[in-house]
């Protein structure tokens, strides 16, 4: 799991072996790992994670990938939420480039290691350390400067389900959607061509 702000730099890494469900990783970045998110922002996370007031989820069974706000007829939004899924989806492919400029500057995060698991994840904590500095450094780097086309979109996201939260962390993040989704539907951002 990495966190990563809108400058494309990573924020938290931390490796995790075998499958396990996003939350559960999350839960564990947030009461042991050391992970904490400062006051009044926020991270935007994927279906697979619960909606906090600290970590935002697209609104499920509503349009979300670009591509499917690109191959519609119609250039309106159907609603407030799916405008919300829209405007998370967008800033969510930034944070996707994110991960794809550190796999295209070192080979090694996208061939199958023969590590030990240990070593993988100190690997790869490096290879986000060289990217923070490389992107600090050098932000004119061509890798950092392609367009959003030539790098990974935004790729399916699975649903896993969610581990037990407090309410009031999830009445936190709804009311945190609503609260954005009052601030872009009510600013007249309702055609998709205005986005």
């Amino acid at each position: 799991m990495a966190a990563c702000s809108l400058d494309l730099q990573f924020q938290y890494t931390v490796g995790w072996e075998g499958s396990t469900a996003d939350m559960k990783v999350l839960s564990w970045a947030l009461e042991s790992g050391g992970f904490s998110v400062p006051e009044g922002k926020y991270y935007l996370v994927d279906s697979g994670y619960a909606n906090t007031d600290k970590f935002l989820a697209p609104y499920r069974y509503h349009r979300y990938h670009l591509s499917e706000f690109l191959n519609r007829r119609c250039n309106r939004y159907s609603g407030p939420n799916e405008l919300f899924n829209h405007r998370h989806a967008q800033l969510r492919n930034v944070i996707e480039c994110a991960f794809g400029v550190p796999k295209m500057c070192f080979k090694w995060l996208r061939c199958t290691p023969y590590y030990s698991f240990r070593a993988q994840t100190r690997i790869a904590l490096a290879c986000c350390i060289l990217h923070n500095f490389i992107r600090r450094e050098e932000g004119s780097d061509i890798l950092f400067n392609m367009s959003q086309d030539e790098m990974d979109g935004v790729g399916d996201v699975r649903d896993e389900g969610n581990i037990n939260l407090a309410n009031e962390d999830i009445v936190g993040g709804d009311q945190m959607r609503t609260m954005i989704i009052g601030q872009l539907w009510g600013g007249g951002g309702r055609n998709i061509t205005e986005g």
